[in-house]
């Protein structure tokens, strides 16, 4: 077992469509008249026109965005194929027209969205001007923390060129919002007192004006619509919409502004229109309003149709979805925009990884892990994925984005890279939140991309350190290989790196699976402990046998003692499918 060890420590934790055309998706909620989710539709229950011509449906499929009590393990990898998540949830502020001491409401309905969101849901909050910026995760003290901390600035003495400056803001993180969801379906929520509505541009030479960034007084071949809000700005909006799997809620904060305006009014109602929000006043208590958004967006249907061929070029599609059956209302988009026409061979990887387009020809999952990098503060990053239906992959590429969605480290695919089940990448970068972007093809020009958060670090087991738990199994004549989902594997290896162990101290590690996060262990195993790669490190590993384990998610718990005493505890979710 100890050239496992060693070899798992190598291999991993220390490395260096033609034919017919893609189906378009529509995402899309389904209610009754009382406002409750109807889960039972069926094709013939509903009627799909696309730019105004009755479509057939080709699939039909109900998911479930929010998590259940049986789904309360976090997920084992990130996966571009259907099936049940947690709800994504964003939250925009617009704290530019929030008057100070007016933030209540806004405060309120927050907490009561993160006190009831279930286990796996994610959360995250934008402010208009970036000064809170947290990408959507499962850390919820963190946003209640961020946005109790909030304090409205709204001026008492805003002008019209001030309130369109602020619109032109909340436009802009709107479209930041909707491309760092990256395809992932998403609800995102708005909080504002107003918005300035769309207008043709009138030109006003030689005005003297405040300017978007509350300069001086522009010169006299200056125009005074300095910062126009035009009709395109919102239809750019709607258009980028249709390309994500989106849907808003806007709540409208009546009290927000000193001075309410009805032109703001009818601005706010103007983005609502263009993304298909639920669009929401809120006064008094939030209660109401936030059970039902989370009762709305608890689940979500999928139908798909199939596009004409001139509709095969990335042209934006006018969706007019609606139930026949008796009391049942449809809420989606008012449009899909369809892939645009490939240049001939395989889609580019990295082309893949610079946009927020979803690619599910080629269903992939992927998860990644992190270990200490010798020598450095940067973590050592390694990335795992594979196509779900064992195709082999011809090319391949790996992106770290960090929380303002920037691209701060990639990896390219060489083809021994790809002859691996799972493929591996080797990243470096300080410790930090990142989303992990695969994107690959196959070698029928099949394009997939998937999405994996994480927060990279080396935890704390004072005065210890740890690696992520890593799970796999024993391949013959190649030791120790990582494993995202188990099947006939008669074993499965847990294995985590310990770093910092003082001269003379012991290190053991219990190992055990269980059901539920604090369930009693449903089995332990014997660990070996190793030496690592220097002086101050250990490796652990243990094997469980899962022959006969029934189909389904457990966790895999490491708990980690120097001389007898726990000092620390690593997990990792097991899923095992046959």
């Amino acid at each position: 077992m100890r050239s496992l060890v060693l070899s798992a420590a190598a291999a991993l934790l220390c490395l260096p469509s033609v034919g017919a055309a893609q189906p378009i998706r529509i995402d899309f909620r389904a209610f009754t008249e009382d406002g409750q989710q109807v889960a039972d539709l069926k094709t013939e229950d509903l009627a799909l026109k696309i730019n105004g011509k009755p479509r057939a449906i080709q699939s039909l499929s109900v998911m479930r965005s929010s998590a259940t009590a049986e789904s309360a393990l976090p997920p084992p990898y990130a996966s571009n194929a259907l099936g049940r998540r947690g709800r994504s949830i964003y939250i925009l502020i617009d704290d530019d027209s929030i008057a100070p001491g007016r933030e209540t409401p806004m405060k309120e309905a927050v907490r009561l969205l993160a006190s009831e969101l279930a286990p796996g849901d994610r959360i995250g909050v934008l402010t208009t001007q970036g000064q809170v910026n947290i990408r959507p995760a499962e850390d919820v003290a963190k946003i209640r923390l961020a946005v109790d901390a909030l304090a409205g600035k709204a001026s008492p003495s805003e002008t019209e060129q001030d309130a369109k400056c602020r619109t032109t803001h909340v436009l802009a993180a709107v479209g930041t919002m909707l491309a760092v969801s990256g395809g992932t379906p998403t609800t995102i929520v708005v909080f504002a007192g107003g918005l300035s509505p769309p207008e043709a541009k009138i030109v006003d030479i030689g005005g003297s004006v405040r300017t978007a960034v509350g300069g001086r007084a522009a010169s006299a071949s200056a125009t005074s619509d300095v910062c126009p809000v035009r009709p395109e700005d919102f239809q750019n909006i709607a258009a980028l919409a249709s390309t994500t799997h989106a849907d808003f809620y806007l709540f409208h904060l009546i009290e927000g502004l000193v001075n309410r305006s009805s032109t703001q009014d009818a601005g706010f109602e103007s983005l609502a229109g263009v993304t298909g929000a639920e669009f929401v006043r809120l006064s008094g208590s939030p209660q109401a309003a936030v059970a039902r958004l989370l009762r709305e967006t608890s689940s979500y249907y999928v139908a798909t149709f199939e596009p004409e061929p001139s509709e095969r070029n990335g042209q934006t599609l006018r969706v007019d979805l609606r139930a026949v059956r008796d009391k049942v209302t449809v809420r989606t988009r008012p449009a899909v925009e369809t892939p645009k026409a490939a240049a001939k061979g395989a889609a580019s990887p990295k082309d893949m990884l610079r946009t927020a387009t979803d690619y599910r020809d080629l269903p992939l999952r992927a998860a990644a892990y992190a270990s200490r990098t010798p020598g450095s503060e940067d973590v050592k990053i390694v990335a795992l994925f594979e196509a779900i239906d064992g195709t082999p992959l011809t090319a391949a590429s790996v992106g770290l984005f960090d929380e303002k969605n920037t691209l701060k480290k990639q990896w390219t695919a060489q083809p021994a890279d790809l002859t691996k089940r799972p493929s591996l990448a080797a990243l470096s970068a300080p410790p930090g939140t990142y989303r992990v972007r695969v994107a690959a093809v196959d070698g029928g020009n099949r394009a997939g991309t998937t999405d994996y958060e994480l927060r990279a670090e080396v935890p704390r087991a004072d005065p210890l350190k740890l690696s992520a738990l890593v799970l796999g199994a024993q391949q013959q004549g190649s030791g120790f290989v990582p494993r995202l989902e188990f099947t006939t594997e008669p074993v499965a290896i847990g294995l985590v790196e310990i770093y910092g162990v003082p001269k003379g101290g012991t290190v053991s590690v219990d190992l055990d699976v269980a059901s539920t996060p604090d369930g009693s262990p449903l089995a332990t195993a014997q660990t070996q402990v190793a030496p690592g790669n220097s002086e101050d490190m250990r490796i652990a590993y243990g094997g469980f046998d899962v022959a006969n384990l029934q189909p389904g998610d457990y966790l895999m718990r490491a708990v980690v003692s120097l001389d007898g005493k726990p000092v620390g505890k690593v997990v990792r979710t097991l899923r095992k499918s046959r």
